[in-house]
């Protein structure tokens, strides 16, 4: 399955996400309201370290777009619910205000598409551009340093284990 995750600053204090896996492509912005890129790398995180279940929230003002992130194994099934202004709070709602979209990955293929993000927003604008971009909320360098630990012990774990089995 082909999986990609793109995040783009576009102006200051927003950005787009888009996430593609297969014929499926989900793009949404999100405003600085919410943390976004930070939520996201600590929500793979805590995948990675074990636990079942990790919910964020891209706030899109007035809209928002919630992210459910349940593992099963080595895949991730994800969930965006995206309403178009969440302050209706009722159900009548119209089909074009709310939307939901599905799609199962694998966690490692997640959480390297999340390091890829990182690294081509770091190299891309750097500290300087980033604190233009994004004034609110400062880059994610200790999630990303250890989401990239996290994905050495994995790589390393399973060099281990074929080395155990092809000796």
């Amino acid at each position: 399955m082909a999986f990609s995750l793109r995040y783009s600053l576009t102006t200051p204090g927003r950005a787009v996400v888009a996430l593609e896996a297969d014929d499926l492509r989900v793009a949404m912005q999100a405003t600085d309201t919410t943390d976004a890129l930070g939520d996201l790398t600590r929500a793979v995180i805590v995948l990675l370290e074990g636990e079942t279940r990790a919910t964020i929230v891209l706030e899109d003002a007035p809209g928002v777009h919630e992210w459910s992130l349940e593992r099963e194994g080595d895949l991730v099934n994800l969930r965006v619910h995206s309403w178009a202004d969440r302050k209706s709070g009722h159900a009548d709602l119209t089909l074009s205000q709310e939307r939901s979209a599905a799609l199962a990955c694998p966690l490692l293929a997640l959480a390297r598409e999340v390091v890829l993000v990182l690294d081509v927003l770091w190299v891309g604008h750097g500290p300087d551009g980033w604190q233009r971009l994004s004034p609110r909320h400062p880059f994610p360098t200790p999630e990303r340093r250890r989401l990239q630990q996290l994905l050495a012990v994995r790589a390393r774990r399973e060099a281990e284990r074929r080395a155990v089995g092809e000796g």
